[in-house]
């Protein structure tokens, strides 16, 4: 069994201020900006229309700008704001998780996963210390793994293109509540050749009650991996083998090597 590590949420990147981080341990988790915007999804949760879990609030009135697409830059704030809709993705209420090639360490590591593996989610979060941290924020159990590019139909292995129009339909509606199903429903189209992966997930999983720290701060942005955790969670090497696991700056995907109820016990 594997446990696959994986950064996500709206972070410096892509959105301000870095979601919160209360003093009793509690967060808020904020997806990422649809990058493709209002007209390249079905989404209709926007940041006005998705509340905060702990405050009496929508996300729209905590954050101040968003930046859907980090390498044009553009900041949207105010109405544009409010009225953007989420990259919902992970979505820890419908337990799914997609991910395209345009990230490959990510779907290099979801291909991997079989039923029973367990997908951990990692953020930044803001509190009053004077830095930033990385947190565990959630995860789920692996279902069922659909990779795009190698989709089983009668004893074959076909690319998602392969198949006629009518039958992609079918296949995204399974899953539906996933933001890249949300994405093609919107487009007619997935990623650049079919460089798509879905995680559907199952019980044990969903969001945590409160935020379980991974980091120490390794200077100029970057966070690694506590000296404590290396050692529980034995990741497989990469990077710089003299350092702890790399947790970004850009947050960087690992396997664990710890079973999946060890680390369910551990961090809650």
């Amino acid at each position: 069994m594997t446990v696959a590590l994986l950064g996500v949420g709206a972070d410096s990147t892509n959105a301000s201020p870095t979601p919160p981080l209360y003093p009793d341990g509690r967060f808020e988790y904020i997806p990422i900006p649809e990058s493709q915007g209002p007209e390249g999804t079905v989404e209709t949760r926007t940041y006005d229309s998705s509340p905060l879990r702990y405050r009496d609030a929508p996300m729209a009135d905590y954050l101040d700008a968003i930046v859907p697409d980090p390498n044009e830059g553009t900041q949207f704030t105010g109405a544009q704001l409010a009225d953007w809709p989420l990259h919902h993705d992970p979505n820890f209420e419908a337990l799914t998780y997609g991910e395209t090639t345009s990230r490959g360490s990510y779907t290099k590591i979801l291909r991997t996963l079989e039923p029973g593996d367990l997908v951990a989610f990692y953020t930044g979060l803001r509190s009053d210390a004077a830095y930033r941290h990385r947190y565990i924020i959630g995860y789920f159990t692996v279902a069922e793994l659909i990779d795009f590019q190698r989709v089983e139909r009668d004893g074959r292995e076909l690319s998602f293109s392969d198949f006629p129009a009518p039958e992609q339909d079918a296949l995204m509606h399974e899953h539906c509540e996933n933001a890249h199903a949300k994405r093609f429903e919107a487009t007619g189209e997935i990623a650049a050749n079919d460089g798509l992966v879905i995680v559907e997930g199952t019980e044990p999983g969903g969001l945590l009650d409160e935020a379980f720290r991974i980091s120490q701060h390794g200077g100029g942005g970057h966070h690694y991996l506590t000296d404590e955790l290396q050692e529980t969670f034995s990741p497989e090497p990469g990077g710089n083998p003299d350092r702890n696991a790399h947790l970004g700056g850009i947050k960087t995907a690992h396997v664990l090597d710890i079973a999946p109820a060890a680390f369910r016990q551990l961090v809650g």
